[in-house]
């Protein structure tokens, strides 16, 4: 990549040289389109402080340099790309999931408690925890967020076997989560876990469990860094919701 070679030839390069890649770093589709003179214009230098930035990185011009770029952006693309095929295929391999689970029992679960908590073990499954909690209270539901409490013996006190647990993990792994699915089993309290789908050791606790898919995304000109999808996440509370408003009604029909 373009940028290895910044990295590389950093110590010769100079302020101006780090001005034009930066520039380049930020307008890559134009600067394929680019003159030379073009380029030196937007970046305030001359045609041979372009030319001399190109051979410092071991280019023999300004042409071979848009090549390599030119290259860089095209697999950049195909990444793209790549990463939007899996995210709306995990979209549509959990929509088929969904739609062949059988929510009876969840549903009498969460009618039936005498009150339900619910825990993310992340910084998203609390943004998701607070959306559930916004969503069920319309249908005559409280939910009782208790993602910020510290977990000890006090804890377990409150909890009562005629309670239900949510728990939200995206690996399924988390040593905390894995620990209360393992206390909460333990006290014979029921709980749901809300996970990827994957024989994980939170879903084999749960008394029921909801899977999604999701992928970990990679950013092309950043390999370390990784960003976790949960847009399905989202999107099963959402049709949880209305599965339950709908064997609500069906319920109160049939009295």
């Amino acid at each position: 990549m373009l940028q290895d070679l910044i990295t590389t030839f950093q110590s010769k390069l100079t302020e101006n040289d780090f001005l034009i890649w930066s520039y380049i770093t930020n307008h890559k589709k134009h600067s394929l389109t680019m003159s030379i003179n073009e380029l030196a214009k937007k970046c305030n230098v001359s045609r041979t402080t372009i030319m001399r930035f190109c051979q410092k990185l071991e280019f023999d011009g300004f042409s071979e340099f848009k090549y390599h770029l030119k290259n860089e952006l095209t697999q950049e693309n195909m990444c793209l790309s790549e990463l939007e095929g899996e995210i709306l295929e995990n979209h549509i391999q959990t929509i088929e999931n969904l739609k062949k689970k059988d929510f009876t029992d969840l549903c009498k679960m969460m009618a039936n408690a005498k009150r339900i908590f619910i825990y993310g073990s992340g910084d998203i499954q609390t943004l998701v925890s607070s959306y559930m909690k916004l969503l069920f209270v319309h249908n005559g539901l409280i939910l009782y967020d208790f993602g910020a409490v510290s977990i000890n013996k006090q804890f377990y006190q409150i909890i009562q076997p005629d309670d239900l647990v949510l728990l939200l993990t995206l690996n399924g792994e988390s040593p905390e989560v894995v620990k209360l699915a393992k206390q909460l089993k333990q006290r014979g309290i029921q709980t749901i876990g809300i996970t990827k789908l994957r024989n994980s050791a939170v879903s084999k606790l749960c008394t029921e469990t909801i899977f999604f898919l999701n992928s970990e995304l990679q950013n092309p000109e950043n390999p370390i860094a990784l960003f976790e999808s949960t847009s399905t996440l989202f999107f099963v509370i959402e049709y949880f919701l209305l599965k339950y408003d709908a064997w609500q009604k069906q319920t109160n029909q049939n009295l």
